[in-house]
């Protein structure tokens, strides 16, 4: 609800294209900062505290857009709301805690398509509601379903360790994908933070279409992370992410060149929702080699890396598509294959690693 009409909503204040990205970007950013004292603080006292936690200040951030009148304001609530990504390494440590190893990847894949099930239901009705109610009222039934989200966590076992964070050192490996997985991250966000902008001034989407548009992406991401998920456990996560790859290359090039065409652009957003779609399989290949009861600690080590990368992608998303709307997409499909392969050199590694001892 909130993802296709906030930048729009940004600019209505009278944010640019750099002020929009320094805003993703900076909340990411700050975000990213609270995974690791999130992720210690699950392994020692509990995850389902830190998530329910998490989704309060995201949702306080949600309702605090409401009252702006001018874009500046935006800061305090992005960090607020995207202080609510701390929960994401801990969701994953707690999927990998509770199914065997056999279903990881289709778990991680289910959990993190589901997300993206969201913007498939959520982000149409956004863009109705924008077009005919005001930029406001898709944030009003965002924080509504934020609301009702966050309480469904409550639902969740506390998952308690009950023991302080086992010692020893982590794999070189692991540090190898820590070092990859911002770049990685900075590649992935390009196309995403100014897509709705994209859509109504370059390829000449209505508001009330701009939703349903932003949906197909996420189709693309609920669709392909569910894929990912069983491709690794079948064929292995480097097919898995090497795909991935493919397709957000073709999509990017797609939405660069053919923005005259509703159908082809269409099937360019489905394709570009690959850009998240290897998150679930990296998430199932990292339980590998991560000690059970640093689980919680070492998912948010790598959401933290991968957090600054996503918010400095977001940030220099928004510099590039200033000096040509093209230009995030164009790197996208660039930079894509490279940096895949690169990560999955690292996972054949990490899948030639046992679990250390001691977990």
């Amino acid at each position: 609800m909130l993802g296709p009409v906030f930048p729009l909503y940004l600019a209505e204040l009278g944010a640019g294209a750099a002020d929009i990205g320094l805003v993703f970007g900076i909340g990411n950013v700050a975000g990213a900062l609270c995974v690791l004292p999130a992720g210690a603080i699950a392994d020692r006292w509990g995850r389902k505290s830190v998530i329910v936690a998490t989704g309060v200040l995201g949702l306080v951030g949600t309702l605090s857009f409401l009252p702006l009148s001018h874009w500046e304001g935006a800061f305090v609530g992005s960090i607020l709301y995207w202080m609510g990504t701390a929960a994401l390494p801990v969701m994953s440590a707690h999927v990998a805690a509770t199914t065997t190893r056999d279903a990881m990847g289709r778990s991680m894949g289910l959990v993190y398509g589901g997300f993206f099930a969201g913007f498939i239901f959520g982000a149409p009705l956004s863009g109705v509601l924008g077009a005919g109610l005001g930029l406001r009222a898709p944030i009003v039934a965002a924080a509504v379903l934020f609301a009702i989200s966050t309480a469904a966590m409550m639902l969740l076992d506390p998952g308690r360790r009950g023991s302080i964070l086992a010692p020893g050192s982590l794999p070189r490996s692991f540090w190898a994908l820590l070092v990859l997985a911002p770049i990685a991250a900075f590649v992935e966000v390009l196309p995403t933070p100014l897509l709705p902008v994209y859509l109504r001034d370059v390829a000449s989407v209505p508001l009330a279409s701009v939703g349903l548009f932003v949906a197909f992406f996420s189709v693309g991401s609920a669709l392909f992370s569910t894929i990912a998920g069983r491709v690794s456990d079948r064929f292995g996560p480097v097919s898995a992410i090497i795909a991935n790859a493919a397709l957000l290359t073709a999509g990017a090039t797609l939405a660069a060149l053919t923005t005259g065409s509703v159908v082809i652009v269409a099937f360019a957003m489905v394709l570009l929702g690959a850009n998240v779609a290897s998150n679930p399989v990296l998430a199932a290949t990292l339980e590998r080699i991560l000690p059970t009861r640093r689980l919680a600690l070492g998912y948010a080590a790598f959401q933290l890396v991968y957090g600054v990368g996503f918010g400095l992608g977001g940030i220099a998303a928004g510099a590039l598509y200033e000096t040509d709307p093209f230009l995030p997409l164009l790197a996208t499909a660039g930079l894509a294959l490279p940096v895949s392969a690169t990560v999955a050199i690292v996972v054949v590694r990490i899948m030639r690693s046992a679990r250390p001892s001691g977990g």
